[in-house]
């Protein structure tokens, strides 16, 4: 049996050891890495309120189409060239030469095809060489002149070759060697699109623009449709000479908006989210219309070796506030640290590490519109 003393000397013992001990110490205090703390999202700005003009005292400006870099192509009617317009404003020379160059599509293999309207043929350009070659030629014994606007290019490689002395519309294989007449008695076809359901529009000077699905049938009359264009969500784009407008159609012909007060818009071009390009023939100069978001030059911020935060730079037109989406391009040397999303007056931003000298994102609407953009990194 134990003695009631032992057990009060051994309490008063386990008390005063518990009274005289150290108290452990406290667990250091983690600095957080940049990692660990909130991605700001960077800031947005509108885009520019009707027509910007991107490029000035041209020549002569005439068409206008997109190359899979996003860059914007012209000719020059005068100057006999085709060059580029860079994302970055600067401009390159694509080919000279060339006689009284027109319309331009792109081939799938990414060749420039180009109509030669003093010539009434249309010529190859390789974007890589620039060099110049015979794609096909077109009699003309008019006297009137030669072809003015060519494509689109079709899901199955064919182009759509207005035949504009001749008044008719060829079905021409990518090769430029088999062609198919689809169409005639067109005053004078200038330009033609093709909508998702495969019909296809032709821009005629004398008046209409018709639609063929297959058969020929008039689809409305404006004052001098010069091109037509098919935009991503249906809508049918014609610039027209006689009143120097462009003019925005739904997709049964029911005009939407006009965009009045340009000089003799030569030629029309949308880009991946549906901006409108034109050329003002007569004020020698090239303009856009934003019509949903653009992007300009992102911001980069180098945190460390190979490790960055990138701002986007995202412009939206005053009505349009669809939700975007940012994605980044990712490899095995490239992680995505962090990443936010744009909001409707944001332009998001990512945190990357990477051993690689570019990167490229893209905003998107999540469907049918959106902008894609290489960004250079510093060592």
């Amino acid at each position: 049996m134990v003695k009631p003393e032992r057990v009060i000397i051994a309490l008063i013992l386990c008390v005063t050891a518990a009274c005289q001990s150290t108290p452990p110490a406290s667990s250091p205090t983690t600095r957080p890495s940049p990692s660990a703390t909130p991605l700001a999202a960077c800031a947005a700005t509108p885009a520019p309120a009707g027509p910007q003009v991107l490029l000035q005292n041209l020549p002569a400006p005439d068409d206008l189409a997109f190359d899979p870099e996003g860059r914007l192509l012209f000719s020059d009617i005068t100057a006999g060239t085709v060059s580029a317009l860079n994302p970055d404003g600067s401009v390159e020379r694509i080919a000279a030469g060339l006689s009284a160059p027109e319309g331009m599509v792109l081939t799938a293999d990414g060749r420039i095809l180009v109509a030669e309207q003093a010539r009434n043929r249309v010529m190859a350009i390789d974007p890589q060489t620039h060099a110049v070659s015979l794609w096909r030629a077109f009699p003309n014994r008019t006297g009137r002149d030669g072809i003015d606007g060519i494509g689109p290019a079709l899901s199955n490689g064919d182009i759509i070759v207005p035949d504009s002395p001749n008044g008719l519309v060829w079905r021409v294989g990518a090769d430029g060697k088999s062609a198919t007449q689809i169409a005639s008695g067109i005053n004078r076809p200038a330009g033609a699109g093709a909508d998702a359901s495969g019909r296809i529009f032709i821009a005629d000077e004398g008046g209409p623009v018709w639609v063929l699905d297959p058969a020929k049938r008039r689809f409305v009359i404006l004052p001098t449709p010069d091109d037509v264009l098919v935009g991503r969500a249906g809508q049918v784009f014609v610039n027209t000479l006689g009143d120097n407008a462009i003019h925005v159609l739904d997709a049964q012909g029911h005009q939407l908006t006009v965009l009045s007060g340009i000089q003799q818009p030569q030629g029309i071009a949308l880009d991946t989210a549906d901006n409108l390009y034109y050329t003002e023939f007569t004020k020698n100069r090239i303009g856009r219309v934003v019509r949903s978001f653009i992007l300009d030059t992102a911001k980069v911020t180098r945190i460390a070796s190979g490790r960055y935060i990138i701002c986007p730079v995202v412009r939206r037109a005053l009505t349009f506030t669809t939700p975007l989406t940012l994605q980044i391009g990712s490899s095995s040397t490239t992680s995505i640290l962090r990443l936010v999303q744009p909001g409707t007056d944001s332009s998001g931003a990512v945190e990357v590490q990477t051993a690689q000298p570019s990167i490229t994102i893209t905003v998107s609407d999540g469907g049918l519109l959106s902008q894609t953009q290489r960004i250079t990194l510093s060592p």
